[in-house]
């Protein structure tokens, strides 16, 4: 199946495109385009933020603020947000290798469930799994191309996506439990779980059951469990 795009129709058709993007095996265009707009939203957010604030908290914790000129100080601000830009850029470098972390912890997954599917199929259902990141970097990069200047603090603020952002009080494990259930995490977990009934030959609803466990699963250890673990278990 050569259809253009079909991996694009996951999007806005799941339940139509993602039986036939695993049957085909399609993941180019939608890696390609995730790893573009991880890129151009790195790019556009290092532009935006404000590094100097950092930069002099960096100096002054090092003991160096009071023996730069201002020239020196205007040049590492300068050399700190080059450096901003870089890394930002480079963000989309990564999004094969998640990819490839993904599909690796799949097959795993399918070997435990007593399933076989091939390594192609797995990183297809995978990469299914990223294309709400790469909406989320669309976004992103829109709203912060319409900013003025931003703070890092502002960066995470400016799209909301999980129920931490109607609850923003919530203390300890159950504020980190809300920022858990995010959107685009969700709309991830439901893609691969999609993804993995056609991969595995399950039903659909055992195939979004198990994604959306996975999720939880390591939501759950990652956003709730280590970091009480770091912090001896109490509220930070």
């Amino acid at each position: 199946m050569n259809r253009p795009g079909l991996e694009l129709r996951a999007v806005f058709d799941p339940l139509g495109a993602v039986p036939a993007v695993v049957e085909a095996r399609r993941f180019g265009l939608g890696l390609v385009l995730v790893a573009l707009a991880a890129s151009a939203s790195g790019a556009l957010v290092a532009q935006r933020v404000d590094v100097q604030p950092q930069v002099i908290a960096s100096l002054a914790a090092s003991g160096e603020l009071g023996k730069k000129s201002e020239r020196e100080l205007s040049d590492a601000v300068e050399q700190a947000q080059r450096l901003a830009l870089v890394a930002g850029s480079a963000k989309g470098v990564l999004v094969p290798v998640l990819a490839l972390a993904v599909a690796v912890g799949l097959a795993i997954l399918g070997w435990v469930l007593g399933r076989k599917a091939s390594f192609g199929a797995y990183f297809s259902v995978a990469v299914l799994g990223l294309l709400p990141v790469g909406v989320f970097h669309v976004i992103l990069a829109t709203a912060a191309w319409r900013q003025g200047v931003l703070s890092p603090a502002m960066v995470q603020s400016l799209i909301p996506t999980s129920l931490a952002a109607l609850l923003p009080d919530a203390p300890g494990a159950l504020g980190r439990a809300y920022r858990a259930v995010d959107v685009f995490n969700v709309w991830s977990a439901s893609l691969v779980g999609l993804g993995l009934a056609v991969a595995l030959k399950l039903p659909r609803w055992v195939g979004l059951l198990v994604g959306l466990c996975v999720y939880a699963l390591v939501g759950a250890a990652l956003l709730v469990g280590l970091p009480g673990l770091l912090s001896g278990g109490g509220s930070p």
